[in-house]
């Protein structure tokens, strides 16, 4: 692009039913807050808001030297709406080699450039570092922080950790259906969903490739074949309310001995057994224990532990489907 044409832009937004649709993060080693990913049909992607973007002012407050809590209670600070000033690399670095501090006025006037100030080949940041956003992070890399500020995405913490829990995702069918496939494999018992259709209704209500699923219109379908699952979901005409878990959140919950439910959803999450003692979030599911009358309190063994938690499990526990029938099987929706 021409150096006459480089601008910040200016992206105003109104949350949405799945929130604005994009995911801020920092870098290690690197200040300043970036856009990793913009949710396809969000509002934030209609705002014109770009993945590798640096957020320069929020609501009209510059945030370049704050933290990552800091920005983030800045955008939450403003209940429905927000307003994000940014600059993608190429204006960053040019930005930078004039020595100019990015400000709305640029949006509409351009960077006016003073005769005084010339061009430097490449200017960094203040620890001489030239920016290079990291849009593809695997586990282990620079990333430091990170947030989402759309319901598509798992829920963080406020230090960016993953919180794990169940995801219900309400669809409203549109002309070409709900937009994902379902299938079963015979390696593992469950219905998956195998691909969900970009800017469909299954991918605005943040259905995931590689979910499991859990209930269908609050109807545990854990044991059921896969064509039973198929007719829960077409039992409602134009919607349906499917409760899931990711590959991630499915093992710590089987770990647990535990059912997701749509309770698990508010963050109702139970913790895992600590100094051989599980800990619980219904207290009257658990039966009494019969020395607590007399005073004592005693912890149960590790092997009392897992037993317990092993006899709620198969409690639970729908019962499996005949796998032999079939390898893998499909349903589109």
């Amino acid at each position: 692009m021409a150096k006459d044409q480089l601008k910040p832009r200016l992206c105003r937004m109104l949350k949405g039913e799945s929130g604005y649709g994009f995911h801020l993060h920092g870098e290690k080693g690197k200040s300043g807050q970036f856009i990793r990913k913009v949710e396809p049909g969000s509002p934030a992607e209609a705002a014109g808001l770009r993945a590798g973007d640096r957020v320069v002012e929020v609501n009209g407050l510059n945030v370049e030297q704050e933290t990552h809590h800091q920005v983030v209670q800045r955008i939450k600070a403003v209940e429905t709406e927000t307003r994000l000033l940014v600059v993608d690399k190429e204006t960053d670095e040019y930005l930078c080699s004039l020595r100019l501090t990015c400000t709305e006025d640029m949006v509409h006037s351009g960077i006016l450039l003073n005769s005084n100030i010339s061009p430097t080949k490449s200017v960094g940041s203040d620890n001489g570092e030239v920016w290079k956003p990291q849009l593809d992070l695997s586990g282990d890399s620079l990333q430091r922080h990170s947030h989402s500020f759309s319901s598509h995405g798992s829920r963080k913490d406020l230090n960016g950790q993953k919180e794990l829990c169940p995801r219900l995702c309400h669809l409203k069918k549109g002309p070409n259906g709900y937009g994902f496939n379902l299938h079963s494999e015979k390696s593992r018992p469950g219905q998956f969903i195998r691909s969900v259709d970009p800017d469909s209704p299954a991918s605005r209500a943040g259905l995931r490739p590689q979910d499991r699923l859990v209930e269908v219109n609050g109807i545990n379908v854990e044991g059921l074949r896969h064509s039973e699952v198929v007719s829960h979901i077409k039992s409602r005409e134009n919607e349906a309310r499917l409760l899931v878990v990711d590959p991630e959140t499915d093992d710590y919950f089987k770990k647990l001995g535990v059912t997701p439910t749509e309770e698990h959803t508010k963050g109702v999450v139970p913790q895992p057994m600590t100094n051989g003692s599980a800990q619980t979030q219904d207290g009257d599911a658990e039966k009494k224990d019969p020395f607590e009358e007399s005073g004592l309190s005693l912890s149960p063994t590790a092997a009392e532990a897992k037993e317990k938690v092993r006899a709620k499990r198969v409690k639970k526990r729908a019962p499996q489907m005949d796998w032999n029938k079939k390898r893998e099987i499909f349903s589109n929706f």
